[in-house]
């Protein structure tokens, strides 16, 4: 995957303990300088068949360096068998932002 310095990691999960606990645990772990949980519904195939379900989708805003780090946090504490895990880059944004980011995440 190609490196950026910034990024948003994406995450869902069923229930709003979950989403709370992820997002409060990232923060104070500096590994995102913020986490944005939004509920949503899913429309998805698995093991064979069309389902949808209420989700909380998970933003973490962090650095790029911060990336690998928030991914294998996912991996070993999300509740999923197989959560999904999507990095989209930051390609722009106010400098004053992007400092905080910088400022926020060890």
């Amino acid at each position: 995957m190609k490196s950026h310095e910034f990024a948003i990691v994406q995450t869902t999960t069923d229930t709003a303990e979950e989403a709370n606990r992820l997002a409060s645990v990232a923060i104070e772990k500096q590994l995102a300088a913020c986490v944005q949980v939004s509920q949503i519904t899913s429309y998805y195939r698995w093991q064979g068949q069309a389902q949808h379900d209420p989700e909380f989708l998970l933003s973490f805003k962090t650095t790029g360096a911060a990336v690998e780090p928030v991914k294998d946090y996912l991996t070993t504490q999300h509740s999923y068998d197989e959560p999904e895990i999507i990095v989209l880059p930051i390609v722009d944004g106010s400098h004053g932002y992007l400092q905080w980011m910088t400022d926020s995440v060890s």
